[in-house]
């Protein structure tokens, strides 16, 4: 019997995607009530910018490198469920805020939880996936993230559209943006519970295997790993700034409701990203096969994520310029489909090119970088050029101007490792020793 082209050979992705799409649910409810949070509390963009971005990935990437060697260690799906009750607490203190000061900490504390998730997950999936479908399994992973984007954003844009803007509880009331950070911790108690009680069969375990310590490998690799990090980086600063400032331009240039952007956002995004990922998904499986037990010494991956940084400047000029909210929608998803491409090209390539046991170690510090880059510096640089240099008004212009620098960065590293890019199958016996 033929498989679903997109089923993971390891049914345990399907509970990672889903602890995905709450993690970024979660983390995405502040880019959606972005608007009514700067009303409540008084925050300018700059503060927006921060409470988005900077609060939240400047613990994130501190954390990740502490979870790095855990992941190498125990057992990561108890480990990823102490995560997910670390976050959840940190939700309900950011629905709770009542300052910046308050606002700022929650975010630091989703941060710290949600650290452990991506370096936990992707070292599982590689070890319980076949070579030739870990491309798949991490395109259903990120997928989850696309589908917890939107499920804050259409979801909770339909709540707010219900919700009066003060609901009544307790005896008093709270307002409407408020609540929904406080609903959205429920799931993630009976997710958390599932992955508790999950076998982690193939964990790396405690020995290291002579050849494959960490220091000597990342000496031996930096070039191809650095060119990674960087063009992965560009990718996810492109996504992450158009994911948190996206509602607030289409409120800003178009004059739509803030309820109605988040749900149209959402529903393009929900739509494009994950047909992106599926795609890249499976043409990074295809490279694979023929060597379905050497991690390759080029870059996986390499030549999507150039073509796609080449593709980005002309979507976005699109998306951020035009008068016309039929054409920057259709340019939003051309955009978010290709950046999905991207997203499975850098994450999956890297478990690759990786020893197994060094998945954890590895990833961590690699999430930590395009993670510093993504929502660290390019959620408050927009916000930074919105207030002082475009003005409000121009919040487009700022969008555009952050992802071209971004896009640049990139594409002028994947060309500096031109020779990792097109040189992608070559092996060597020690590495194949050490995946094993």
């Amino acid at each position: 019997m033929k498989r679903f082209p997109l089923a993971p050979t390891w049914p345990g992705v399907w509970l990672l995607a889903g602890t995905h799409l709450l993690a970024f649910a979660d983390r995405f409810l502040a880019a959606l009530v972005a608007p009514a949070i700067k009303a409540d509390l008084h925050l300018s963009d700059v503060e927006l910018g921060l409470v988005q971005g900077t609060a939240f990935v400047i613990a994130y990437a501190g954390a990740s490198l502490l979870a790095g060697p855990l992941v190498d260690r125990v057992h990561r799906p108890r480990l990823i469920a102490a995560g997910i009750l670390a976050w959840s607490l940190a939700t309900l203190a950011c629905g709770l805020a009542t300052d910046l000061a308050e606002l700022l900490l929650g975010r630091a504390a989703l941060g710290l939880g949600q650290a452990v998730l991506t370096p936990a997950a992707l070292a599982l999936i590689a070890a319980r996936q076949p070579r030739d479908r870990v491309g798949r399994g991490v395109s259903l992973y990120t997928a989850g993230a696309v589908l917890g984007r939107g499920t804050a954003l259409v979801l909770g844009g339909g709540l707010l559209a219900l919700l009066p803007a003060a609901v009544p509880l307790g005896g008093g009331t709270i307002a409407a943006w408020r609540l929904l950070f406080l609903l959205s911790v429920l799931p993630n108690l009976a997710v958390a519970l599932l992955l508790w009680r999950t076998p982690d069969p193939g964990r790396g375990g405690r020995r290291t295997l002579p050849g494959v310590r960490l220091g000597p490998w990342l000496a031996r690799h930096a070039g191809r790993y650095a060119v990674m990090a960087v063009a992965g980086a560009a990718v996810a600063l492109v996504v992450q700034t158009t994911n948190a400032w996206g509602v607030t331009l289409l409120v800003r240039r178009f004059g739509l409701p803030l309820s109605s952007a988040g749900m149209l956002f959402g529903l393009v995004v929900v739509l494009a990203a994950p047909l992106g990922q599926f795609a890249g998904g499976r043409l990074l499986d295809r490279g694979s096969r023929g060597f379905p037990s050497r991690p390759r010494l080029g870059l996986p991956g390499g030549r999507l994520l150039l073509a796609i940084l080449l593709g980005t400047p002309p979507l976005l000029a699109l998306l951020c310029l035009v008068d016309s909210l039929p054409v920057a929608l259709a340019a939003l998803a051309a955009l978010v489909f290709g950046l999905g491409l991207g997203s499975v090209a850098a994450l999956a390539g890297l478990q690759l090119m990786t020893p197994q046991r060094l998945r954890g170690r590895v990833t961590a510090p690699f999430m930590a970088c395009i993670t510093l880059a993504g929502f660290g510096l390019g959620p408050p640089l927009v916000g930074l050029l919105a207030d002082r240099v475009f003005g409000e008004a121009g919040l487009g212009r700022a969008l555009l101007a952050t992802g071209l620098l971004a896009d640049a960065a990139g594409l002028v590293a994947l060309l500096l490792g031109g020779r990792y890019v097109m040189h992608d199958r070559i092996t060597d016996g020690t590495t194949a020793r050490a995946d094993r």
